[in-house]
């Protein structure tokens, strides 16, 4: 631990303190930063106001999140510009994680167990001198640790908490190679099990072996969904990643029982009945992420296939602009939040991200003066100060019935799944016409499709237009990695077509993809952003629900008052290096 002289140490800035040591190196301690100081140095620095930062640091307090989290998802600033506001109140370099590919010899310099305790990541050398990125950039112990460890000079830089943590999975870039060699040696030991002995092999360590590491490898490649399949000679094991299926490693026959049974101890689930399917939920810790895993078993021809919804718990819901949502297209999104009543429906195919759109807007929303609640199928995050209900047909909860008990529970702010059926929209549309703000989702081709979807279930046009404020089209596609990312041309004759097929010139542009790389697994592509559409009800619009006109016709209304089509939206994101034309071909087509 470090030796202090007092005498060389002195108060700087109210919340650090600059100490020397025997070599005469100055080091910045950091006490947490206060939101005294958060007020001070925002305020200051002209990106909110007193009143906005008061009323974050409100919802903070009042929703148990951290002051940082509740500025970003609330839009009151990026999180670039947060981190170069605060790097630079505590005189260190800013350094930006998502930009960098740490090379493995500077991995190797820094244990990952110390980095995670730390929560510090290597990212650069330059000569004798070693950069690290870290949230406490005045971490005393953590800098002599490191500088004792590596014998270089170390040269501290602030990074967030979300970018350090994201950049640590770095370390697990060849996790594969050990994946391979877990399961192996543990599929070895395990062995074929008798059913009377499921019990106690589902408690052997062999099987919580493999278990555990399947889930590590899944969090490692930032996996949405672990399936396991049992086929006739063999189990795969496949992971969603990005939103598409990969085949990760396959298993000998003989090992699924028991791993099954490991399952279904971990998520309370009967371990005897095979002939249904079967739902539960279950919580564990990677690195000090609670992650929380949804499970699916079905029964199937050759045995019991499983699906696991792994969910991050402890990441922070993503801002309307992390989503995607740029421009005109984010103004209007932020104007109807605005309102106290109506309607705001998000539209799109299953996996197009209409469920995180409405947390986003629910945790902007989530504030001490209202009551929010839910009707869920399923809950996907538990959010504080909201009431969430989980659909169960089997007791009668359905969405329409959930719904209704709702309005007695005196909310403000209501958000239902999905609307499916007449019942559940004229309730939702009664809501919205006696006060209260609701929120569902839709599955329609685009946004002006989610208007004749509502007449077709039986809603009077007239109620319709008087109580849809916007309507959100989405889709997902794959971001450019930003380690490999480079400028391409696409074949020509593509180019020549699409220029003739949209009337748009798409021979003089500039294009980028991510040429495929370690960190990308050579796909070229790294995490996801979403592509909008936004209909926004004006009182044109309005009379023409009115009078029952196409929804075409809705939509040359809606360009000519300056709406902007998902198929601008992804050629914008293409412009701006975030994806590829195909990922924006294969989303304006893709249908419900």
């Amino acid at each position: 631990m470090y030796k202090i002289n007092l005498i060389d140490g002195f108060l700087l800035k109210a919340n650090c303190v600059i100490l020397k040591d025997k070599a005469g190196l100055r080091l910045t301690v950091l006490m947490n930063l206060s939101p005294e100081i958060y007020k001070q140095i925002l305020v200051n620095s002209g990106y909110v106001t007193e009143e906005e930062f008061d009323a974050a640091l409100k919802s903070a307090q009042t929703i148990g999140r951290k002051l940082e989290d509740v500025l970003l998802f609330k839009g009151l600033i990026s999180s670039e510009a947060l981190s170069s506001i605060i790097a630079e109140y505590l005189g260190v370099s800013y350094v930006d994680l998502k930009q960098y590919t740490i090379p493995d010899e500077i991995l190797a310099l820094v244990p990952e167990k110390m980095a995670r305790t730390y929560h510090m990541i290597p990212f650069a050398r330059e000569g004798d001198q070693l950069k690290l990125a870290m949230e406490k950039p005045g971490d005393v112990e953590a800098v002599e640790f490191v500088k004792r460890h590596t014998g270089l000079l170390i040269v501290p830089f602030y990074s967030n908490h979300e970018d350090i943590k994201r950049a640590l999975g770095q370390y697990k870039r060849n996790i594969r190679a050990e994946f391979e060699k877990v399961i192996s040696e543990n599929i070895q030991m395990a062995g074929g099990q008798k059913e009377e002995d499921l019990m106690a092999a589902a408690e052997k360590l062999p099987i919580i072996k493999v278990f555990d590491t399947i889930l590590e490898y899944a969090f490692a490649e930032r996996a949405s969904d672990v399936h396991i399949e049992v086929q006739e000679k063999e189990v795969i094991i496949r992971f969603r990643i990005d939103g598409t299926l990969q085949d990760i490693i396959k298993l000998p026959r003989g090992i699924e029982e028991a791993l099954v049974a490991r399952i279904k101890i971990l998520s309370n689930l009967k371990l005897d009945e095979k002939r249904v399917p079967q739902d539960g939920r279950y919580k564990f810790d990677i690195g000090g992420d609670p992650i929380s895993l949804r499970i699916s078993i079905i029964p199937g021809f050759y045995g019991e296939n499983v699906v696991m919804r792994l969910l991050n718990e402890s990441s922070r819901p993503l801002s309307l602009e992390e989503l995607g949502l740029t421009g005109h297209n984010l103004d209007l999104v932020r104007d109807s939040i605005r309102k106290p009543n109506g309607m705001i429906l998000v539209t799109g195919p299953t996996g197009s991200g209409k469920t995180t759109t409405l947390y986003s807007i629910l945790n902007i929303l989530n504030t001490i003066d209202v009551k929010i609640a839910t009707i869920e199928d399923p809950i996907e995050y538990g959010v504080n100060r909201i009431t969430q209900i989980q659909v169960n047909t089997k007791t009668g909860l359905t969405f329409a019935a959930g719904l209704r008990a709702l309005l007695r529970h005196d909310p403000d702010i209501m958000m239902v799944g999905e609307i499916r059926d007449r019942e559940t929209a004229e309730i939702a549309i009664h809501a919205a016409l006696t006060g209260h703000l609701v929120l569902s989702t839709l599955h329609t081709n685009d946004a002006a499709g989610a208007i004749p979807r509502l007449l077709d279930m039986g809603v009077e046009g007239y109620l319709l237009a008087s109580t849809v404020n916007i309507v959100i089209a989405q889709r997902l596609v794959k971001k450019n990695c930003n380690a490999c990312i480079t400028e391409y041309r696409p074949d020509e004759v593509l180019l020549q077509k699409l220029t003739q097929e949209w009337s748009i010139d798409m021979l003089n542009r500039k294009y980028y993809k991510g040429k495929g790389c370690a960190e990308c697994h050579g796909s070229g592509y790294s995490g996801r952003i979403g592509i909008y559409e936004t209909l926004p009800i004006t009182e044109q619009i309005r009379g023409m629900i009115t009078k029952g006109v196409s929804s075409d016709q809705i939509i040359d209304t809606a360009i000519k008052q300056g709406m902007t089509t998902m198929l601008q939206d992804g050629l914008d994101k293409i412009a701006g290096g975030n994806t590829t034309i195909e990922e924006v071909i294969k989303a304006v087509t893709e249908k419900t």
